[in-house]
């Protein structure tokens, strides 16, 4: 019986869902009228021009409907009271309401819809039938009127708000969801499937029509088709996580066992992500504090902002801002978010606005390196990650941004100094020590170049940061992505150092193509007592790199030269000619080409 229970269960979520809907499409003009970047802004324009002139209903009606949009609903009540206190009687409370005054419906409706989110639903049902009063025209707000009711277990009187509303406007698809959602409470499926076929008719993408959809097939086990629906419903909106559990029961009831634990595992999984975000919202609808509220907004900015979802992030971080515009941490959020959605300029503002309000604010100074970083402004952003640990020794993540920064610059000194820091505060940092030993590399190839060979301390100290960086990566079951490029650097430093046995052991450890073609080079070095066997074993590592990457010129370079100490002329040939192909006007391929040629022709 799991599938009727998960329907029973999920179709009263949806109705107590509902109600959440009759906010969708103010939320959705708004959006297409202002940017959330404009809110808190918006807030005080608004606010300055009431204490000038309290009579401008028409700012005090935009003031309400921006407090709706960040869920500040006891401040939308008051906003949308006053109007409705100040019109004079024959359009207010008075007994015979007129449309004479546009804003009074426009003030009822915003009053119900606050009182919807404050979950005040006998209150909201009130303020909407006023609404409908004044304006009995009004589509949205029949739908609105019939949220309410269904929120309240009132089906009779939702269904015949709904049939009103879809009367005056059959094109929204949010109206026909809804009614379809009420016809199932009540058991006429027939009906409902009908309205939520009519609401995909609107929007093939309309994730919850198509989940509603299946809920319904389901309890007609109709499988394949519920199976289809609950597919289509997550697809168009990955939030709903019930289609995947109820996904899951359906295969189970047609015996797919395979595909049912499939689907209940991404349940698991995506519900493990999203739990923490309905904790909070469940908390949010729980408080009115103005304090809780914006820090419990903000922290939802942080979890969208985690899940790379920075639209949304965003959005949160400036509701929390209306609610409350000190808050230094929803602006560096903020600016997080607009860094990684591309928009500096935005983002440059937020951070300054976050340490306008809190001077020492690391993480302001860290997104503003950050930003900059993004930017390719490697000073700008060096700077600010410095301004950031001189405040928190401890920020693990700002010396690690230093750190990077100094190595893409080449000033190698400098940056194996901010990895020794790094190590310092996490000694079990397997990637910190491979770039430490890839600085210490660095200087000593310089101290080579300049001196005509390595400094043994330098070889040192880098063979014993990459050996570290091996040993902390082995108890790892997945090998990290950096170990392939440690090997190949001890490879290269044992090589170095004459040491062909631990130079070739790192070499075939790093898999690498290059590691390969090293170590051709390696053997057609040290050929000498027996030439013809360790030539063998470089022609053998030759191939191998052009096996692994056919593409560089190179490999086939080397592969020709030892065909041709080999006496295979006619194999030289080809690897040249393979190696002019792929880099036709290279003067050394050219002149190997002839040596070769000239070779074949004395045969």
């Amino acid at each position: 019986m799991r599938p009727k229970i998960a329907y029973n269960t999920m179709i009263g979520v949806a109705l107590v869902w509902c109600h959440l809907f009759a906010l969708y499409q103010v939320q959705l003009a708004f959006s297409q009228l202002e940017t959330p970047v404009d809110i808190t802004a918006q807030i005080r324009a608004y606010k300055e021009q009431l204490a000038v002139d309290g009579t401008q209903d028409e700012v005090r009606l935009k003031l309400a409907k921006l407090y709706l949009q960040i869920e500040a609903y006891a401040e939308a009540v008051d906003e949308y009271r006053q109007v409705i206190a100040a019109a004079p009687p024959h359009s207010g409370q008075g007994t015979t309401p007129t449309a004479h005054d546009p804003d009074i419906p426009a003030a009822y409706y915003g009053l119900g819809l606050a009182y919807t989110g404050l979950e005040k639903f006998e209150d909201a049902i009130a303020a909407y039938q006023r609404a409908i009063a004044y304006h009995p025209d009004g589509a949205y707000i029949h739908a609105a009127l019939g949220s309410a009711y269904a929120s309240t277990h009132r089906y009779a009187e939702a269904l015949d708000a709904y049939k009103m509303a879809v009367a005056l406007d059959s094109d929204d698809k949010m109206i026909h969801h809804q009614l379809g959602n009420v016809y199932s409470k009540r058991g006429e499926h027939a009906a409902a499937v009908r309205h939520q076929r009519q609401a995909i008719a609107l929007d093939p993408k309309f994730g919850a029509a198509h989940y509603q959809l299946g809920l319904l097939y389901a309890h007609e086990k109709r499988w394949d088709d519920a199976i289809n629906a609950y597919r289509t419903a997550y697809q168009h909106d990955p939030t709903l996580v019930e289609a995947l559990y109820n996904l899951a029961q359906a295969y189970r009831r047609i015996g797919d066992t395979t595909a049912a634990r499939e689907q209940m595992t991404r349940f698991q999984e995506r519900k493990a992500v999203l739990d923490p975000l309905h904790q909070l919202r469940g908390a949010l609808q729980r408080t009115q504090d103005t304090t809780e509220r914006a820090q419990i907004l903000t922290n939802i900015g942080r979890h969208y902002l985690k899940d790379g979802n920075y639209e949304k992030a965003v959005w949160e971080y400036q509701k929390a801002l209306g609610v409350n515009p000190q808050l230094a941490s929803a602006y560096n959020g903020v600016g997080i978010a607009y860094t990684m959605l591309g928009k500096y300029s935005a983002a440059v503002d937020a951070q300054k606005k976050a340490l306008a309000l809190q001077p020492n604010f690391v993480e302001a100074h860290a997104g503003l390196g950050l930003m900059y970083l993004k930017q390719n402004h490697a000073a700008s952003a060096l700077k600010h990650y410095r301004q950031a640990v001189a405040l928190a020794p401890q920020f693990l993540e700002a010396h690690l941004k230093i750190a990077m920064i100094l190595l893409d610059q080449e000033s190698y000194a400098k940056a194996a100094a901010a990895y020794q820091k790094i190590i310092a505060l996490k000694p079990d940092d397997a990637e910190a020590y491979h770039n430490l030993g890839l600085c210490y590399a660095h200087q000593a190839k310089a101290s080579a170049d300049s001196r005509q060979q390595p400094d043994p301390d330098l070889t040192a100290a880098a063979l014993t940061a990459l050996e570290k960086a091996v040993d902390l990566s082995s108890p790892s079951p997945t090998q990290p992505p950096f170990l392939a490029e440690t090997y190949y650097l001890i490879g290269e430093l044992q090589a170095g150092k004459g040491n062909f046995g631990e130079a070739e052991q790192a070499y075939v450890a790093s898999k690498l193509p290059k590691a390969y073609h090293a170590l051709a080079q390696l053997s057609a070095k040290i050929a000498n007592a027996e030439p013809s066997a360790t030539l063998e074993t470089a022609r053998r590592y030759a191939q191998q790199a052009i096996d692994l990457d056919p593409n560089v010129a190179s490999y086939y370079n080397t592969l020709a030269l030892i065909e041709f100490r080999r006496g295979d002329y006619r194999q030289a040939e080809q690897a040249i000619r393979k190696a002019l192909v792929l880099e036709p006007n290279n003067r050394n391929y050219q002149q190997g080409l002839k040596q070769i040629s000239g070779k074949l022709a004395e045969k």
